[in-house]
């Protein structure tokens, strides 16, 4: 962090900068390793949340035909529509396979395991092409195949691709300009 930035943060915010230098730390050595192990997280929290949605309003359905009592459905109908409770997770697991990639379904969701010794790009793909898998089978219910799969991964990496090119520069801001625009929208109590 530039420390001019760290100086006004310290000034205006009223926080020490042995607190600026602890956040920096925690950031940089416990929350970015994490984030860039999560690759394609958009896609795989937006089909996460598809299946979840899909498989609520079965489980939905069902309650309603159920014979359970009224207390007991409003339970399970409160669970499902506060979206805090999930049906269907899709966890990535590096591991060293004989394979590039593959993934393992169980009820409550998916495992893509990937080989955790190709760069970055390959890994990218393999996961998007696993998720082809899991878009296919789960939300197409369509004939799975490699092709399909193929064919979401390129869909999808597309997608990302051209949002990098033409989106990003709108998220790219200078270090006062964040700083600037989290003092004109954050509430924030002067020391």
């Amino acid at each position: 962090m530039d420390a001019e930035i760290a100086g006004r943060i310290s000034r205006e915010w009223g926080v020490p900068s042995e607190t600026i230098q602890h956040f920096s730390f925690f950031y940089e050595n416990s929350i970015r390793p994490i984030i860039k192990s999560n690759f394609l997280s958009h896609l795989v929290t937006t089909v996460e949340n598809m299946v979840n949605d899909k498989r609520s309003r079965i489980y939905l359905e069902r309650l309603r035909k159920s014979n359970l009592s009224n207390t007991g459905r409003n339970e399970l109908r409160g669970f499902l529509a506060t979206k805090t409770f999930r049906l269907y997770s899709i966890i990535l697991e590096p591991v060293n396979l004989n394979r590039r990639a593959t993934t393992r379904y169980h009820p409550s969701g998916a495992i893509i395991y990937y080989n955790s010794r190709y760069e970055e790009k390959a890994i990218r793909i393999l996961i998007a092409h696993e998720i082809g898998h899991i878009v296919i089978r789960e939300l197409m219910e369509d004939a799975d195949t490699e092709q399909k799969a193929n064919l979401f991964a390129f869909i999808a990496l597309l997608d990302k691709n051209k949002f990098y090119a033409d989106e990003c520069d709108k998220f790219v801001f200078s270090d006062i300009q964040i700083f600037n625009d989290i003092m004109s929208i954050c509430p924030t109590c002067r020391p």
